[in-house]
């Protein structure tokens, strides 16, 4: 998936026989169990949490194609892992393809990251809540979003974990910061030195 230029052309999707998942004003979205189209860096990250073949149950790795409506074009993709060891993989490897984040939380249950890169924005979460048949796990999940489905961007980043983030990008967007190094640090200092309502949960359990 790493290989794939954003936005795509939709051909994909009858190429690999696509499954349609959701669909909403913000996007479409069509996964696969496809063992090809879970490679990223050039690694597999395709597992489940039974033995055999679990097509069309919830315990298996999948990856996910977002149609956005800005051109019609797969403008996302996402890779989410079910399995602790390719979740534990995924962790390592983005970390070291992508380096230090600009957006960080971490809590005991889940962590929250963002990079920002080449005009694309990977956006990670991991979940150590999940018990799947009596069995402990941590899922990913990962989605990448190209800076030219802006539609898609802000939905994706207006709750959840990656709610503070979406109000950055917000903040960002204002004429004062526009053509500016304006990180999400620079955001969270500014809220406090604002005395802002929101100034110390922006900065709860964010890793500097």
């Amino acid at each position: 998936m790493s290989t794939l230029s954003l936005p795509a052309d939709t051909s994909m999707v009858s190429k690999y026989h696509l499954k349609k998942e959701l669909e909403l004003n913000e996007c479409i979205g069509y996964a696969s169990k496809q063992p090809e189209l879970l490679r990223l860096y050039g690694q597999s990250f395709s597992g489940s949490m039974l033995s055999g073949n679990d097509e069309g149950n919830g315990f298996s790795n999948y990856a996910i194609f977002f149609l956005t409506p800005e051109n019609n074009k797969v403008g996302a993709y996402g890779l989410h892992t079910e399995t602790k060891d390719k979740t534990a993989a995924l962790v390592k490897l983005m970390n070291e393809k992508l380096g230090k984040t600009d957006y960080h939380y971490r809590s005991k249950e889940f962590t929250n990251q963002v990079w920002y890169k080449d005009g694309l924005y990977y956006f990670f979460n991991t979940n150590n809540t999940i018990v799947n048949m009596g069995e402990k796990t941590t899922t990913g999940d990962l989605t990448v979003i190209s800076e030219k489905s802006p539609v898609f961007l802000e939905w994706h980043s207006s709750g959840g974990g990656f709610s503070y983030y979406g109000d950055y990008l917000k903040a960002k967007k204002q004429p004062e910061h526009q053509g500016k190094n304006f990180s999400y640090r620079d955001f969270i200092e500014a809220e406090k030195a604002n005395d802002s309502f929101f100034g110390n949960t922006y900065f709860d359990n964010y890793v500097q």
